[in-house]
């Protein structure tokens, strides 16, 4: 055997060893999703949203700007989106990848800079949030592109799927750090929010600063198609809801004994919807509406499986009232709505709220034990009304340390369970805002609502009681942003307070100034 093919040979034979020993050198390393991911994931492979290589690599890495315009165009290839024509010019000089051009065409994408695309950057959840509210659109307008305007050149423009202060409603309902998105982005993370698309990562946090990881990425592009159209995901074999969970049931957190209106997003598709209200966990009402609210106050009409009839409803004999009776309790209560299609067939949605039922008629009685009422006569009348609760609070020490702690606070005794989870929030919230010192319920001279235990100073020293003439009254200082203790307009103290119907005193324009420090029921 001549030299040249003993040579040959010892190449191929350590070629095939090394080949055992490193397989990666010729098959690239397939990795998995989380196991919370997975089967979302392989939904989103089945309905073509995954690109064939996607799993070459960590699924848990940051999506790029590049990565994200190829979920979003697969996602439109599976509503049967007509891609538009591919550009003679290249409008961005660092990319010429196809599917960046087809989502800067249709509008979902603009690029970093002039001509500049950017397309290895990380995507962040706010700058997905804005290209994903825009596919949602582009979905729901199609094929008469109602709310889309296409322009002779260049891409596609888009309306507002919000007003920004419909935007700041629903985000400061749903989030805790909803002061932390930036302006440009509020819209569009509210609209997913309100649509159910976009859920936090835990404790009402949205963290739209923080990068968007690949699995991530799919799961919400799936959650688009999924609410769009459920007819492409039943294809790929979905056959229960797979959207988080929707936030599209605008209640309150609770009612004053009847005085209940349910209503929730108006869902494509959907011809009528199965309803659902159960009283402490048991169905009291099952009927198929047209309409997406149900209002248990005013007359109406409805087909009631329960009792395989039509009830009809008005201010004499309300449904609240066929549902829940006259009991003097309080009731935990929830709705679950589940659209229909033009077929009759249930979706594969089920929207839940759970929510409570007060045993007053309003909030006089509730406090008062009279819906004429305004106030106790004596302090000894109210002190009976009185209980002392503890809550968890963030406190300062010396060195400028955020340590929790607890706190003590006399309130009215019907308040105590909302108060608890208003300073449950605040504690919980990324501000960490530090409380010194909290005052409740305080017999005082005049119609303080302190004397009602519906009151709550919080910091005095630091948030001062001002005139219109700018002459301070109470306290010392306000200096948000500065000062720890002042508490800063829609942050985490406000915005816990307005979420149990609670009004801070500078938004309720008084006439005689604005008590920084000042939060109360019923808004005096």
């Amino acid at each position: 055997m001549d030299t040249r093919r003993l040579c040959h040979m010892a190449a191929a034979l350590f070629i095939t060893v090394a080949l055992l020993f490193n397989p990666s050198a010729t098959y690239a390393k397939s990795y998995n999703p989380s196991p919370w991911a997975d089967q979302i994931i392989a939904y989103a492979t089945t309905a073509g949203i995954c690109p064939k290589d996607f799993d070459a690599r960590a699924f848990t890495d940051n999506i790029t700007r590049q990565e994200f315009c190829e979920l979003l165009i697969n996602t439109c290839r599976s509503f049967h989106i007509s891609l538009p024509t591919a550009p003679e010019s290249h409008p961005f000089k660092d990319t010429g990848d196809i599917n960046v051009e087809y989502a800067y065409l249709l509008g979902l994408t603009n690029g970093t800079d002039i001509n500049t695309f950017s397309p290895d950057m990380p995507l962040s959840r706010e700058m997905a949030a804005v290209m994903l509210s825009k596919l949602l659109t582009l979905f729901q307008s199609t094929p008469d592109y109602k709310n889309i305007s296409i322009p002779s050149k260049g891409s596609i423009s888009y309306r507002p799927p919000l007003d920004q202060q419909e935007a700041v409603k629903i985000l400061t309902a749903y989030a805790v750090d909803s002061n932390l998105i930036s302006d440009w982005a509020k819209i569009y993370m509210a609209d997913l929010i309100n649509h159910g698309i976009l859920q936090g990562s835990g404790g009402g946090r949205l963290e739209p600063k923080s990068k968007l990881s690949r699995e991530q990425a799919v799961i919400l592009s799936f959650n688009v198609l999924t609410y769009c159209d459920e007819r492409r995901i039943q294809a790929a074999g979905v056959t229960e809801c797979v959207l988080p969970k929707p936030t599209g049931i605008f209640i309150s957190p609770s009612y004053y004994q009847g005085d209940v209106y349910l209503n929730w997003n108006d869902l494509p598709l959907a011809s009528a919807y199965d309803v659902t209200v159960y009283k402490n966990g048991q169905a009291a009402y099952i009927a198929r509406i047209d309409k997406n609210y149900l209002d248990l106050r005013s007359r109406s009409a409805s087909y009631n499986r329960v009792s395989r009839s039509y009830v009809y409803t008005d201010y004499n004999n309300p449904l609240y009232k066929q549902l829940f009776g006259d009991e003097k309790q309080t009731i935990n209560a929830a709705v679950k709505v589940v659209p229909v299609n033009s077929n009759g067939e249930p979706s594969v949605f089920s929207l839940t709220q759970e929510f409570t039922i007060k045993p007053w008629a309003n909030a006089n009685e509730m406090i008062f034990g009279d819906p004429a009422r305004s106030s106790f006569a004596s302090a000894h009348e109210a002190a009976l009304n009185m209980t002392t609760i503890q809550v968890r609070v963030w406190k300062l020490s010396s060195s400028g340390l955020k340590i929790p702690s607890t706190m003590t606070l006399t309130i009215h005794k019907n308040l105590a369970s909302d108060v608890k989870k208003i300073f449950d929030h605040i504690y919980q919230g990324p501000e960490k805002f530090p409380i010194k010192s909290c005052v409740g319920y305080a017999y005082r001279s005049g119609r303080s609502e302190h004397n009602n235990g519906t009151a709550i100073d919080i910091n005095p020293a630091e948030n001062y009681f001002v005139d219109r003439e700018g002459k301070i009254k109470a306290g010392t200082l306000w200096k948000p942003g500065q000062n720890p203790y002042s508490i800063v307009p829609d942050g985490d103290v406000v915005q816990a307070f307005n979420r149990y119907g609670w009004h801070w005193s500078p938004d309720m324009h008084w006439s005689n100034g604005a008590d920084y420090m000042h939060f109360s029921l019923f808004g005096t």
